[in-house]
């Protein structure tokens, strides 16, 4: 059967229209099973006691009947890069993946352990959420059938139950959302995009949690059927529930959905060279190391004994000389389904890199240490760049590798544990790979839109 489905695509031409098939698989792990460690907050994991609602890796599927996209997401706090490489060895199809950034679910990253320094990640767990992707993706492809695209996207009254913690406060609150129904016209899946952190539980959580993505999603596929996918828009800034908000109302699209018509489906992407150069991450390099492969900055392969010397070297004689430093492979990505595209940004982006607003834009008055604006980076911005009618920015795409702070306003302490923090509102720094990656992952984005 699947051979003949995957005969009957090779045979179709593209203008024949799209193809789709969605689908979820449960990936909640068992705390009474063993030890779970809740990822997001502090420097190490909070033991999980039990379960508040289901985690799912869901899976959208779209053909032109020449090319074909897997697109996957996934209630985790997000996936690294080797975890991705892996999956995609795993299929016969590009894989986009991204993560809902839930912070009620298990260490995915290695970051938050049962002590400091320690990895909360559990391979059979993680193996697990792999085969049950790959298995589903597999599954799907046997189910392809014609389908038709929509989308609207809808500008929300956030002011209420959200806000940006770091200057300037830019918020991107569109609503974007993607229907996929059948030649009856019934659901097959729908996209959502929104640009929030993963929070509303704050860091007293004590049970495995989809957080509002899984609520929202939950809602919708209770509405319309079918499986519904969450993407992470430009959550960096970073933006997040305001306190003690612990119910995100679904927003509603009230204008009409837009038919896209029959195009080409595409998926490609641009490798991104980016050194490791935040204090802490090279402090704590064997966390690192088993979701990214290191390297020299001549792209060899950095020798294993280096995973330990290099972080003792750094701790002994700081700083670790910017000649010594590790690079990491990362990438951007971009989706094209007709005319939809989908840009992948492989960390957390700040909205204005997305759509600017730097003009006008609101700076606490208790600042004591604001960002110079004039200094800021000018437009064209990515969304405008796109030039897509649906343009979408989407977060922790493939990878996970923290913050990208616009340059112009990074600051550091450059000391061991990079405290004291300068003033201001620069927590994101902590969670930043470094500095220069930023300039590096925003110019290849622009290299893959301009190609």
């Amino acid at each position: 059967m699947r051979g003949f489905a995957l005969l009957f695509l090779l045979t179709v031409p593209a203008e024949a229209g799209f193809f789709a098939a969605a689908g979820k698989v449960d990936i909640t792990p068992d705390p009474a099973a063993g030890n779970v460690y809740l990822a997001g907050y502090g420097a190490f994991g909070k033991k999980a006691v039990g379960v508040r609602d289901p985690l799912y890796a869901r899976v959208l599927i779209v053909s032109d009947g020449t090319s074909t996209v897997a697109l996957v997401s996934v209630d985790l706090i997000g996936f690294y890069r080797n975890d991705v490489l892996d999956l995609r060895r795993r299929v016969k199809v590009p894989v986009f993946l991204t993560a809902t950034h839930t912070h009620s679910g298990p260490d995915t990253l290695g970051m938050w352990g049962r002590f400091l320094g320690f990895s909360g990640v559990d391979d059979v767990y993680q193996e697990r959420v792999k085969t049950a992707i790959a298995s589903l993706i597999g599954d799907l492809l046997k189910t392809l059938e014609p389908a038709e695209l929509s989308a609207a996207s809808e500008i929300v009254n956030t002011g209420d139950w959200l806000y940006d913690r770091r200057d300037p406060e830019i918020i991107d609150s569109e609503l974007n959302t993607l229907s996929v129904r059948d030649a009856r016209g019934k659901t097959i899946a729908t996209g959502i995009r929104f640009s929030c952190h993963a929070t509303l539980y704050g860091r007293d959580r004590d049970r495995i949690s989809a957080d509002y993505p899984g609520r929202w999603c939950d809602e919708v596929e209770k509405k319309n059927g079918g499986t519904c996918l969450f993407f992470p828009g430009s959550i960096g800034g970073h933006t997040v529930p305001k306190p003690g908000i612990l119910e995100f109302p679904l927003p509603e699209i009230k204008g009409p959905l837009d038919a896209i018509k029959p195009g080409p489906v595409r998926f490609s992407h641009r490798d991104v060279f980016i050194p490791i150069e935040n204090p802490l991450f090279l402090a704590l390099l064997p966390r690192l190391a088993f979701g990214h492969d290191l390297f020299e900055s001549d792209q060899t392969p950095l020798a294993s004994w280096k995973h330990w010397w290099l972080p003792l070297r750094h701790l002994v004689a700081f700083p670790l000389p910017e000649a010594a430093r590790p690079w990491v492979w990362t990438e951007v990505s971009l989706v094209e389904l007709g005319a939809l595209k989908i840009l992948g940004i492989p960390g957390e982006s700040f909205p204005e890199q997305a759509i600017g607003g730097y003009a006008g834009a609101s700076i606490g008055s208790d600042n004591p240490n604001p960002p110079k604006l004039v200094d800021a980076p000018k437009g064209p911005y990515l969304r405008a760049r796109l030039a897509a009618k649906h343009a979408w920015i989407v977060n922790l795409a493939n990878d996970e590798i923290g913050y990208t702070i616009p340059s112009y306003d990074f600051q550091i302490t450059q000391a061991r544990l990079m405290k004291p923090r300068p003033q201001g509102t620069h927590y994101g720094e902590t969670n930043s790979i470094g500095k220069r990656s930023t300039d590096l992952i925003m110019d290849a984005a622009r290299e893959l839109i301009a190609r």
